[in-house]
């Protein structure tokens, strides 16, 4: 079918004019048919699109209308691999969507909630397993509880005291541990730096039974009483998790 405008569509039917078969026959091409080209707006769904025939293909995205291959392509099921897949140069799989919530990045199988095909850039990372506070009042308190097994996590974690007061600390630590209790033999790497003296600091500590145990942190000194709350200053923190069986 000819590519034709609607100026050219509006000659063929001005007043006076005599529109031939050809003349309908480019109308019709030049709308929309729901059964033929698989695009309808329904009440329930907003604008429905499905496949033609054989292909997988859902829109492309062109520069030019004379490009014979699109810049950026959507399909569904593409490959045999259910799922959304947003296409670039060569049909390579840019974003790959399951349904069941798993998104790919340069890979068309993610196997995880994010699954990254390539290098990682990021400018800041937050560990969202837990992110709470503790106070900083130089005894141990839990930051994660009713832990079984064997686990992993990476802790960030920072206190502030008193403004003045030059008591400072923020600590970053890689804890594993194998289930809990003496037999244990759970490690904590940690890497610590602090102002206002050698005992304002930040630790960690595996405690607990075998199947019940928790991970601790606590400032090796009292850091002092924050007046606008009445309560100890915090320690903030944020837990990202490695491992977990």
């Amino acid at each position: 079918m000819a590519l034709i405008n609607r100026q050219t569509l509006k000659n063929y039917f001005k007043k006076g004019g005599f529109a031939t078969e050809k003349h309908f026959v480019d109308l019709i091409d030049s709308s929309l048919n729901v059964v033929d080209d698989g695009i309808s707006i329904q009440r329930e769904n907003g604008l429905k699109i499905n496949p033609i025939g054989f292909s997988t293909k859902l829109i492309s995205f062109f520069k030019k209308s004379t490009q014979k291959s699109p810049e950026f392509t959507i399909e569904m099921d593409n490959a045999n691999a259910p799922g959304l897949s947003f296409q670039g140069e060569n049909d390579k799989s840019l974003i790959k969507i399951k349904k069941d919530g798993l998104v790919g990045i340069n890979t068309l199988d993610p196997k995880y909630t994010l699954d990254v095909n390539g290098t990682l850039g990021m400018k800041l990372k937050v560990g969202t397993h837990r992110i709470g506070s503790v106070p900083g009042d130089g005894s141990w308190h839990s930051i994660l509880s009713n832990l079984n097994g064997v686990n992993g996590y990476e802790i960030t974690a920072n206190i502030k005291g008193k403004q003045g007061s030059g008591r400072y600390s923020i600590a970053h630590a890689i804890a594993l541990s194998t289930f809990g209790g003496r037999s244990s033999r759970s490690k904590i790497k940690k890497t610590v730096a602090s102002y206002g003296g050698f005992f304002y600091k930040i630790s960690f500590r595996w405690y607990g039974d075998m199947h019940n145990y928790e991970l601790q942190a606590k400032t090796t000194r009292h850091f002092g009483i924050d007046e606008k709350t009445g309560s100890p200053f915090n320690i903030n923190f944020n837990i990202l998790k490695l491992f977990s069986d």
